[in-house]
Formats: structure tokens, sequence, C-alpha cells
């Protein structure tokens, strides 16, 4: 079986014969792998069984550089970007509940995907994967989150507005990744915290359900698999996005969610991608450490089929190299052995 097989296999809910798995790395740490390694192309490198495709746009879409740091967005978000990851917005466009003189981005802006077909072509036997963009998250990207939160209860029109704005933006996207020979689309969408969600379920049936519905059947229709990232505890959420046909849940984290639990409610109807902790174990555990709690994991999730291995987030730079090798030896001797 090829990669991209195992990895449908497994969502297919079936014992595949080895576990598939995916790391992936903020930039300083990628950088130092792909020195170490002696080679740009990590996911050969590595062993991933996903390929997680990257417009790597001009600053037509990444944004216009301003003073220092700071890059303005396509959608007019200011973000204080950072060497060792994706930085943090400075500056929402929509400091009003208020969409007049606004104009959302144009999904189809040519170039965009333009370098899709040199990565697939080098990758075709890898599960093939692209994000669609965001909801909520883009939401408070452009109003703030305090302000957002705010605007369910005193705008709740706004809210509505603002989502259905950015719903069509995404929409669009993945009309024109249908086009592509991809496995997969990703949407990026937090709600959750350590503790528990950012909303109550309520809200996120009022505000999010409707659009998620019409976002996941787009994507279905195309024949393609529903992926959602979405950071922290959600499994209050999780009935009702099972039941709008979402296929994968990452990342699971296991500082944020029980994992055996994740696995006997939702582990027949739900593919869980993730569940190595990158908040306690791997920047503190010994190399042994983590080879261990690799292979506890597997032993917790993989039953069955329905998992991917993988970070509960994307490995940041104060996980030591080791630890990373660790996880690398773990999965190439005892999870593929």
């Amino acid at each position: 079986m090829t990669r991209k097989e195992i990895v449908c296999a497994a969502l297919e809910h079936r014992e595949t014969p080895t576990v598939p798995y995916h790391l992936d790395f903020a930039p300083p740490v990628g950088e130092d792998l792909q020195q170490y390694f002696g080679t740009s192309d990590l996911d050969r490198a590595l062993g991933n069984y996903l390929y997680w495709l990257s417009p790597r746009p001009s600053l037509d879409f990444q944004g216009r550089r301003l003073k220092g740091p700071l890059v303005e967005d396509e959608f007019g978000v200011v973000w204080d970007k950072r060497p060792e990851n994706r930085g943090y917005p400075v500056r929402h466009p929509l400091a009003r509940p208020d969409l007049s003189g606004y104009t959302f981005p144009d999904p189809f802006a040519a170039g965009r995907f333009a370098a899709f077909p040199a990565q697939i072509e080098a990758h075709r036997d890898l599960f093939l994967v692209a994000w669609c963009g965001d909801l909520f998250e883009r939401a408070h990207f452009l109003r703030g989150l305090g302000p957002l939160l705010l605007d369910f209860y005193e705008h709740p029109q706004f809210v509505h507005d603002l989502l259905d704005g950015i719903l069509e933006f995404n929409l669009g996207l993945v009309r024109q990744l249908a086009r592509f020979p991809l496995d997969g689309l990703f949407l990026s969408d937090d709600y959750g915290s350590q503790h528990g969600p950012l909303m109550s379920l309520a809200h996120w049936r009022e505000f999010l359900r409707p659009r998620l519905q019409r976002l996941f059947a787009q994507v279905k229709g195309y024949g393609l698999r529903m992926f959602l990232h979405s950071c922290g505890n959600v499994e209050p959420f999780l009935p009702d996005l099972i039941d709008l046909g979402l296929d994968v849940l990452h990342p699971v984290q296991p500082e944020a969610m029980d994992l055996r639990t994740l696995k006997k409610r939702y582990g027949e109807r739900l593919t869980l991608y993730g569940g190595l902790s990158t908040q306690r174990l791997l920047p503190r555990a010994s190399p042994a450490q983590v080879q261990e709690a690799v292979r506890e994991t597997v032993r917790c999730l993989a039953q069955g089929g329905g998992y991917i291995l993988g970070p509960g987030i994307t490995i940041q730079h104060d996980i030591p190299r080791e630890n990373i090798l660790a996880v690398l030896q773990a999965v190439r001797e005892w999870v593929t052995g």
C-alpha cells in the first residue's frame, strides 16, 4: 500500500499495516531539520504520510509589508510577524460592528494556487490536503476576539453578515481547489481554549453550524475529505460536527481533551489526528520517554483505524531536536515496524 492508500484506509476506520503519521514544524524548527537532513523536502526526509500543500503566494496574498515586522494581509488585518511563528494580529480593520465600506478579497485572484501543480507532481503518493481558509478565526482577526464575542450578544446581525462574507470567500476557494487532484481540505477554525470552548454551544449552533454545513457539503460534494483544525477543548461540538460530515479532527491535544474518552465516544465515526503533547511531553521529556509516549498514544488511539499520529500542535522551537528525532525513530521502528 502507498502512504496515500494507508491514510485512506485509516479514514475508513480499517486496520492498516502501519500507522500513518505527519509531523509539522514552526519555521525555525523546519529550517534546522532541513540542514540536519540536507534537504528542503522534509516530508520525504521524515516519511510523512500526508502532504500539506502551500500556496506560497506573493505578497499580494501574504500581505504588504509595513514598518518593521508589520504585515497587512489581503483582508486588511495587520500582523506582527515573528520568525518563530505566524505572529499575531495587532490591528483589526473592523473597529466597529459595521461592514459598510469594507470589501472582502477576491478568492479567484489570479496566481493564488500557482505553486500547486509542482507540489502535487512531487508528492502524488502522499495524501494531499490543502487549506480552504478559516471562518470564526477570520472573523475575530477582522474584528478582535473580545469585540466579536460581545457582538454575539449585542450585534448578532453584524456577526451573521460578517460570517456570510467570509463563507463566500471560502466557498470560492473550495471551487478552485476542487480542480486539483487533492484528497482532502482543511478548515482552520479554533473553537476551544485549553479548558473549554470559547463560546456556548447555542451560539456555535446559531452562528457557525449553518455555515459549516454549507462548506462541508460543498467539500464533500466534490468527493474530498473534510478536515477541521480546531485547537483546545472542542468536545461539546463534536456530535454536531460529525453530524455535518466532518471526517478528521486536528489536532487532538492531550492537555485539552482526554484521548481515551475521545476514542471511546467518537472513534468509530471520526478520525483523530495528533495526540502527542507539545506542551508537557516534547519540550521536557527524555528521548526514551518520548518514544514510550508515542507507543502509548498509538495503543490508545490506533485500534480499528481512525487515527493519524502527529503533534498536538505544530512543533515549536522550544522542543529539542533530539526529542523530534526520538518521535521519528519511534514511528519508523515501532509504529511502522
